[in-house]
């Protein structure tokens, strides 16, 4: 029986799709499902299959003994929150009244369908020369690692894609497809707006101000973050030095920015898009990782993991002059009934 890749798979309708062998769980390489977590269609699967260690196995934030008051971060499921206008979406978080924000960065995986679902490849595919490593799109190991290498344009004709799927299908589902009936609902995807996105991450990791929280590394996670890494060391090495890491209990920013920190840590390429407490609404990586696009152009938000830490803040803002290994996006979407006076 299939392994379900959320904590809380919801289909379009918001009601919760139960298994025996339900996983509990953030999608990850090893364990990515059986839906998208964009448009909540079938994934098509990865031509190479993953025997690594789960993504969101590796690193453990902890709130005890953080130096500021943490509530316990709260994943949340692919449905947006009941209330306001908007039905259940997969992948997005209401914030607004009328809008919401995904809850991570777009991944690979998510770009993957879009290529897929048809068009030029050529056309969709991230640019090679503008990725971090040679193989980040390709291989499974980084599926749900932030895409990059994309342009901003590129960024928004897969949210035109996407607000078309999601519309078809919600509409599908609710059992109204006719585009003239009143019930009719319209999704619409675009990239956020500054002042959007600085709402959205505005709600602090963990329901604290911290920066820093009490971190323990999987020792049974080495050989991952050797590749993570790019580090040469030896496996056998670099978990007898992460247990020797954990022994010290160390603070770590829960924000992927260039940072001092030990080498089995370092970042040789953005994150995993649901690493560490996301915000108090659900938000996560929404500073750090890969610096954001909005729809002003010419600048992003949040900072890359190729940033100081001073690029990382609400209030920053980065340059775009391109595709690049270090800038990503994720969506904004609103809902609206086109044929309701």
């Amino acid at each position: 029986m299939p392994r379900f890749s959320r904590r809380l798979l919801v289909v379009l309708t918001g009601l919760p799709l139960l298994s025996a062998c339900f996983r509990i769980g953030p999608p990850s390489s090893a364990f990515n499902g059986l839906y998208s977590t964009s448009t909540g269609t079938r994934l098509q699967p990865h031509p190479i299959d993953y025997n690594g260690f789960p993504d969101d196995r590796v690193l453990y934030f902890s709130s005890r003994g953080a130096a500021c008051p943490v509530a316990k971060p709260k994943f949340q499921s692919t449905a947006m929150q009941s209330g306001g206008r908007l039905p259940s979406l997969p992948g997005i978080l209401l914030i607004g009244a009328d809008w919401g924000i995904d809850e991570a960065e777009i991944p690979n995986q998510e770009w993957r369908q879009y290529e897929l679902a048809g068009g030029s490849a050529a056309a969709r595919a991230p640019r090679p020369e503008a990725l971090p490593q040679s193989d980040y799109y390709t291989d499974p190991f980084y599926l749900y690692y932030p895409v990059v290498g994309i342009s901003r344009e590129q960024a928004a004709e897969f949210c035109r894609w996407r607000s078309r799927v999601v519309t078809r299908e919600i509409n599908k589902d609710l059992h109204h497809p006719d585009s003239l009936s009143t019930d009719y609902v319209r999704c619409t995807y675009r990239l956020p707006t500054e002042a959007e996105w600085e709402q959205a991450a505005a709600l602090s990791a963990g329901g604290s101000t911290c920066l820093e929280m009490p971190l323990r590394v999987e020792p049974r996670a080495a050989a991952y973050l050797q590749r993570r890494s790019g580090s040469r060391t030896d496996v056998a090495c670099i978990s007898a030095d992460i247990k020797a890491y954990n022994a010290t209990q160390p603070l770590r920013s829960i924000i992927n920015y260039d940072q001092a920190e030990p080498y089995f840590l370092r970042l040789a390429t953005p994150g995993y898009v649901y690493q560490g407490p996301s915000n108090a609404q659900g938000l996560y990586q929404a500073l750090g990782n890969v610096a954001e696009l909005v729809q002003e152009p010419g600048i992003t938000k949040g900072g890359s993991y190729q940033d100081p830490l001073a690029a990382c803040t609400l209030k920053a803002r980065g340059s775009y002059r391109g595709p690049a290994p270090t800038v990503g996006f994720r969506c904004v979407c609103t809902v609206s009934y086109p044929n309701r006076k």
